[in-house]
């Protein structure tokens, strides 16, 4: 009996310790919530609702992200298209407006090279000009040409020593002077022309019973091809009346181009 009643006495122990255990577990349990399943999954149920809420912020903020990048990048190229579009027309715009300034250069440049061969056209020529000394006959008759053989210039070749005639070669205003020296109490009459035209007069007289120089200098418009020479217009005298010396007294016929037309 002593042997069962110690069997009952350690099974009351035991089941009284178990029962400590659990209530120990219990107490524990209820003062710490992480250990109730349910509220474990709770709270893991709301950190995945939390963390899903916050994904679904996180894609909005890049789908709105995206759709202002989208929308930048359209931006960009419609403005680079017009951008562009507008480089085309500037550049042809300009293209057109240096083809219109290289064509009013080139205007300007033939106008210009024109205007260069008009004034050389219109430059006095150092190669137009003659003078002839000494008089083939000191006698000259009226209606006849002095002639002057004694060439000291003659450039361009227009003067002839055998007819006295110049002959114009290019057209504008040219200076003519004639000197004759006239004999004792000797007078002639004669003049300049053109063509059988008198351009200018003149007597030549000595009254002082010496040898007096008198000049015709006159200024003519002529043209290319026109004939020009000395004429008696009246000699009433007997014997010579030109007088020529080297060393004193020269009769002589000069003219040069002084502008051209």
């Amino acid at each position: 009996m002593v042997i069962r009643s110690k069997s009952i006495q350690l099974f009351y122990v035991t089941i009284m310790k178990t029962y400590l255990i659990i209530l120990i577990v219990v107490v524990v349990c209820s003062s710490e919530p992480h250990c109730s399943k349910f509220h474990y999954e709770e709270k893991l149920l709301e950190k995945m609702i939390r963390t899903e809420i916050l994904v679904e912020n996180m894609k909005k903020q890049i789908d709105d992200i995206e759709a202002r990048v989208t929308g930048a990048i359209a931006k960009l190229n419609e403005d680079t298209a017009k951008w562009k579009g507008e480089i085309e027309t500037m550049q042809e715009s300009s293209k057109a407006n240096l083809i219109t300034l290289q064509e009013k250069a080139k205007s300007e440049l033939d106008k210009n090279m024109q205007a260069v061969e008009d004034l050389k056209d219109k430059v006095v020529s150092p190669n137009i000009a003659f003078h002839a000394k000494n008089v083939k006959n000191d006698k000259p008759v009226t209606g006849t040409t002095i002639v002057f053989t004694d060439i000291l210039l003659n450039l361009g070749e227009s003067y002839n020593t055998n007819t006295g005639v110049f002959t114009v070669p290019l057209g504008g205003i040219y200076l003519f002077t004639v000197q004759l020296c006239i004999d004792q109490s000797k007078y002639i009459d004669t003049g300049l022309v053109v063509d059988n035209v008198y351009m200018d007069v003149a007597r030549h007289r000595d009254n002082y019973y010496s040898v007096c120089c008198y000049k015709l200098t006159t200024t003519i418009s002529v043209q290319s091809g026109n004939r020009v020479w000395v004429k008696v217009i009246n000699e009433p005298n007997s014997g010579s009346i030109l007088y020529h010396s080297d060393t004193n007294y020269w009769t002589s016929f000069s003219g040069v181009l002084i502008h051209t037309d």
